[in-house]
């Protein structure tokens, strides 16, 4: 279910890049957190920003050895929320979803608290 390629909003990007240089966290790694973080909840993400012209990351640089993983979590939100979008659209409002969930994230052990 999981696209090859998913590209996300350039305010994600911008986040994304801030977040990095206060955590030390790569981008993809982040993008993860944001995503999973969102998708827990298992409430349907309003429909995002239609800019989607931010980075774009391919799916195992996304998700890494643990794709599998994540599209089990997409998988079953799709299931539970009837959500007809396209994937990598679903994937891109929930990464913008989690990284505004992140707004107060100044370090790195700001984020083990969210955990």
């Amino acid at each position: 279910m999981i696209p090859h390629r998913v590209r996300i909003s350039e305010q994600a990007t911008a986040r994304l890049k801030y977040l990095k240089s206060r955590t030390g966290l790569t981008p993809n790694i982040l993008s993860r957190f944001a995503f999973v973080l969102s998708a827990r909840d298992m409430r349907r993400v309003t429909r995002g920003s239609a800019d989607l012209s931010g980075q774009e990351f391919n799916a195992p640089t996304l998700f890494g050895e643990h794709q599998e993983l994540y599209d089990l979590v997409l998988v079953r939100y799709v299931d539970t929320t009837q959500d007809d979008r396209e994937p990598g659209a679903i994937i891109a409002n929930h990464i913008d979803n989690g990284l505004h969930k992140m707004g107060h994230v100044r370090r790195l052990e700001d984020l083990v608290e969210l955990s």
